[in-house]
């Protein structure tokens, strides 16, 4: 995929019910499933796929994306022949409705896409939890000598996708229209991942440029009769985190093995930046089942059915089941937690107890003491 350049999008903002974890980091580097930041999901597969040049387009809150990705080393990029760019974002909102892409953030980036060389860009979220070949996606796109090919996945009511979301019409083949949810639904929804010839896009942004329309799916949309537009079918896991419900869900997916198995024990790893920690130290009185837990800890209580992130102390008679507790926070004695999710440096004093509901966890800020 030598004439395929990436771009991972920007996406901030899109629900309410995430802000108190993105009030100092972008969506891209939420924390997930223990060690991970949403982003290493789509960035590890474009590297797989064996995209070289890569573009990820920020947002304001630009320390926390760039902390974690550095010059690219964990994912190979820091080479003379594969490069990673951490390019510059605009607002995604559009009076009152979400941007699905917002032409802005390339139009601000044409450097990038001139730079590449590459005839053929690839653009996707940063917040999908999959493993994904590409390439069979690009021959596709080939093949079909394509404009723009739209990777799609078969509906399923597990997904819970919103109003705004879109879904695909094909007729022999080729995709013959794109509705949003609330207008007409088929088996086909866009998962937020396509291929597009670089001319295209280029003539789309001149054209935003006229017509001050700067969703690029709208403008798909309204010239889908002009342009050559297929699909291509992802098979296999896929979530986006797009909201507190989606990400509880998602990560207490990682818990079934067999999720577990495609997203991290296949051929191709999900690559994130790499901490040296020492084991994580279980003692005596520590039961732990179902869970996942980060290195650098000390546990002593019990947990079930639940995310603990690294460096985190627990202490000794305390239960946490069914929730989520990120970096280097401090658990005290006899404490109960269900259905929590607590950002890093959070402190629980002893004797405290919180429980959640599966569908409204309770959500504590970055460094709250409790």
């Amino acid at each position: 995929m030598k004439n395929v350049a990436g771009l991972i999008l920007n996406v901030d903002g899109e629900d309410d019910s995430l802000k108190d974890f993105l009030s100092h980091r972008s969506l891209s580097t939420l924390p997930f499933g223990g060690r991970y930041r949403l982003i290493d999901f789509t960035l590890s597969n474009m590297v797989n796929s064996g995209l070289s040049h890569i573009g990820v387009i920020g947002s304001h809150k630009y320390s926390s994306l760039v902390d974690h990705l550095g010059t690219g080393k964990e994912w190979s990029l820091s080479r003379k022949t594969q490069d990673l760019s951490i390019l510059s974002g605009s607002n995604n909102y559009h009076i009152g409705r979400l941007i699905k892409v917002n032409l802005r953030n390339l139009q601000n980036n044409r450097g990038f896409l001139d730079a590449t060389g590459a005839k053929h860009v690839l653009i996707a979220s940063p917040n999908l939890v999959t493993t994904f070949d590409f390439r069979n996606a690009y021959d596709i796109h080939l093949k079909n000598d394509s404009d723009i090919t739209l990777i799609f996945k078969k509906d399923d009511p597990l997904y819970h996708l919103k109003d705004n979301d879109l879904y695909l019409e094909f007729a022999k083949n080729r995709v013959s229209g794109l509705h949003f949810k609330r207008e007409h639904t088929t088996g086909h929804f866009f998962t937020e991942m396509f291929f597009i010839k670089k001319s295209i896009l280029m003539e789309l942004l001149d054209l935003s440029e006229r017509t001050g329309d700067w969703d690029l799916l709208d403008m798909i949309k309204y010239n889908i009769d002009t342009l050559r537009v297929f699909g291509a079918q992802h098979t296999g896991y896929i979530k986006r985190v797009n909201c507190l419900e989606n990400y509880m869900k998602t990560s207490m997916d990682l818990l079934e093995y067999e999720i577990m198995q495609e997203l991290f024990l296949g051929k191709n790893s999900i690559h994130t930046k790499i901490k040296d920690n020492h084991p994580t130290l279980y003692e005596d009185p520590a039961q732990v089942s179902n869970s996942i837990v980060g290195s650098g800890c000390i546990i002593e209580g019990n947990i079930t059915h639940s995310i603990i992130f690294r460096d985190t102390k627990m202490n000794v008679g305390s239960h946490i089941q069914n929730s989520i507790i990120m970096q280097r926070c401090d658990i005290g004695r006899n404490v109960n937690l269900n259905y929590v999710v607590m950002d890093k440096d959070t402190k629980i004093s002893d004797h405290t107890t919180l429980v959640g509901k599966p569908h409204a966890p309770i959500v504590l800020k970055k460094g709250t003491v409790i």
